[in-house]
């Protein structure tokens, strides 16, 4: 396990670099990710490199036994090159974005494309073999290439040619016989820029166009690999996704890579801020395998506005709790505060007067702890019995037509997410081709786009014993976003024993649900009227227009079970339910646990090691496994452990 810091030598002066190195080797810090957006310093002129300062900056790094990531610097093409060519992306409106910040480039254009093949070329072959060197990360924070140029508008015709065969084909799949949208040649087909205002493209146009821009983003980044691989084969390749976001197809971004790595704020100005815990799993299911995070926040974020100050012991909390989510490295974004720029509020471990402080001695603490517990952890997995799926394609079909409040893709996972998590639960998240035979309980999020195959997986889980939960709004459409015909859900109908036979979106009205053993719960959101064709009810409606009807339902199939969730309800009804649906599929609960304190266990062959993090700024008692042994943290009274506020500890379980 590697504890490690985002370093910028380029910002600094070079008489700085030995003291900077000196502190973080004092810290602990083994590991530095340097020059992601140093483009314009790596090439000043069109193909004249200067890898001079950056060759300083690694033997200055290596002297002090710190091994280096670097990144292809692509996410920042210099102002000579937008000089020189337009290469900028089109909004949706298709107006040019221009200079002045990051990513302003389109992935699909030919010279971008031919420049970043050149730098990355360039880079990997003078760094392929320097003995600081141990791998490379990929541009930076890839997001789909939702650009509406004309290069791009060219190419998704093609995609689309290549796809579809014919126009007839395109035409009959799509159905754009509605409102006279029947194309006679490829090239009338648009890319979904801003048309009549207020109005929609064709939810299918739309839903091949994420396709195509997911697609163009890969395709960009394997270029890259391409050519790390033939020249730099004994490094690995990794790339910094971003948790929770959802613009690009992260399953595919990663088929590429050895490991994902990703960017984790969890209190910071960030789209991930508070979701941690979730983006965590959702990131180790990326590729089913452990991370590590290349952002780790080491103090105040923001741009113009900034975040809150973490509390002390709170940074170092979030880190371990990385670690225990399956992270093998933890890399601190940044090293030293920027004088400069857009995030110069975006603070490093030191602030901008270059002193170590606190922040510093907190995170030396964390890193000290780690070089010492790396041996016995190094290895270490997580195992779990539970899943829920995830599908990028799913979430950008319900981005398309949200439909109505709370049905939003990351909403419906999180309702389940944090109900089992309350419950001592273990969660992988997991796409649908994953290897789901060892799960004993899935949750499907609303399958909104069901294709056979998918019914057929989800057919095989059930008949090998396992136990389905489905959701609302499952098996509304095809792959291409065209309502289907037969009875909801569609093709899964006879799997889960129920057809719907109305069904009244709610949104932020409230409804009530009645279990078979009396308890009532507010729901809301969306309500299935469910007709039972083999199911047995466990929940009605018990207000609105569904009165009296099926609200949940379950069917014995083969030797598992299916639960259809006709409506979404507050979290004490997914508490209830689960904790009975956990206990009849025998997964074990952790007790004990508040829903403050995030507890994981990371396991190996003959071993087992609890990790609880107290992220409350209060004292929490958790209880651990009698008989086990302290190897970070207090040790326990009769199996309870006292947590300070962002304490952490770590117990061993032998077997």
């Amino acid at each position: 396990m590697r504890v490690g810091v985002d370093y910028y030598p380029e910002h600094w002066d070079e008489d700085l670099w030995e003291p900077h190195a000196r502190l973080m080797r004092e810290a602990g810090i083994t590991l530095a990710r340097l020059a992601e957006f140093s483009w314009c310093r790596l090439e000043p002129r069109d193909g004249i490199y200067d890898f001079e300062w950056l060759d300083r900056a690694l033997e200055v790094l290596h002297r002090h036994g710190i091994q280096v990531i670097l990144g292809t610097p692509t996410a920042t093409p210099p102002a000579w090159l937008h000089e020189r060519y337009d290469i900028y992306p089109r909004d949706s409106r298709r107006y040019p974005l221009g200079f002045g910040t990051r990513l302003q480039r389109c992935l699909n254009h030919p010279v971008m494309r031919r420049y970043s093949r050149r730098i990355t070329e360039a880079m990997v072959s003078h760094y392929a073999n320097h003995p600081a060197v141990i791998g490379w990360q990929t541009d930076n924070e890839f997001e789909a290439n939702l650009c509406y140029c004309e290069v791009c508008a060219d190419l998704f015709r093609q995609w689309l040619q290549r796809k579809y065969g014919t126009l007839e084909h395109l035409n009959k799949a799509w159905g754009t016989i509605f409102w006279s949208q029947e194309y006679t040649s490829w090239s009338q087909i648009p890319l979904p820029w801003v048309a009549r205002c207020g109005e929609e493209h064709n939810p299918s146009l739309r839903l091949e166009y994420r396709r195509f821009a997911s697609e163009s983003t890969v395709s960009f980044q394997r270029e890259q690999v391409e050519i790390i691989r033939r020249l730099a084969p004994h490094h690995f390749v990794t790339h910094n996704l971003m948790g929770l976001h959802d613009s690009v197809d992260y399953f595919a971004l990663a088929h590429d890579l050895d490991f994902v790595s990703w960017d984790n704020y969890p209190g910071g100005s960030w789209t991930n801020a508070g979701h941690a815990e979730l983006a965590h799993d959702v990131m180790r299911g990326v590729k089913g395998k452990n991370f590590w995070v290349m952002e780790q926040q080491s103090g105040i974020t923001g741009w113009g506005s900034v975040s809150r100050r973490p509390a002390p012991g709170q940074i170092r909390a979030w880190a371990w709790q990385s670690i225990a989510h399956g992270a093998d490295a933890v890399v601190f974004f940044r090293w030293r505060s920027c004088l400069y720029g857009t995030e110069q509020y975006w603070h490093g471990i030191l602030n901008h007067d270059g002193v170590a402080r606190r922040r510093y001695r907190e995170i030396a603490r964390f890193a000290e702890e780690v070089n010492r517990l790396s041996a016995e952890l190094d290895g270490t997995t997580l195992r779990h019995q539970v899943a829920i799926l995830h599908s990028y394609e799913q979430n950008w079909a319900l981005q398309i037509q949200p439909q109505v409040n709370g049905l939003r893709w990351w909403q419906q996972v999180s309702r389940y997410y944090y109900s089992l998590r309350g419950l001592g639960v273990g969660v992988d998240i997991v796409p649908i081709g994953a290897d789901l035979s060892h799960y004993r309980l899935i949750i499907a999020p609303s399958w909104y786009l069901m294709t056979e195959s998918d019914a057929e997986r989800l057919t095989q889980f059930v008949e090998g014993g396992g136990t389905l939960v489905l959701s609302p709004r499952t098996g509304v459409k095809n792959e291409l976003n065209v309502c289907r015909t037969e009875p909801l859900p569609a093709l899964v109908r006879h799997l889960a024993g129920v057809e719907v036979d109305d069904y009244d979106p709610l949104g932020d009205e409230v409804n009530h649900v009645r279990l078979n053993t009396g308890e009532e719960f507010a729901c809301s959101v969306w309500a299935d009227a469910l007709l039972l064709q083999g199911a047995e009810a466990i929940a009605t409606y018990t207000h609105s227009i569904f009165s009296g009807e099926p609200a949940i339902a379950r069917h014995q199939v083969g030797g598992g079970t299916v639960y259809t969730f006709g409506t979404y309800g507050e979290p004490e009804l997914y508490d209830t339910l689960f904790a009975r649906i956990l206990d009849d599929v025998g997964v074990q609960q952790m007790a004990g646990i508040p829903r403050d304190v995030d507890a994981q266990w990371r396991v190996k062959d003959g071993a087992r090691y609890l990790i609880v993090v107290n992220l409350a700024n209060e004292e929490r008692t958790a209880l651990v496994p009698a008989g086990a042994s302290v190897v970070l943290g207090s040790v326990s009274d009769g199996g309870a452990v006292r947590l300070p506020p962002y304490d952490v500890g770590i117990y061993r379980v032998e077997g």
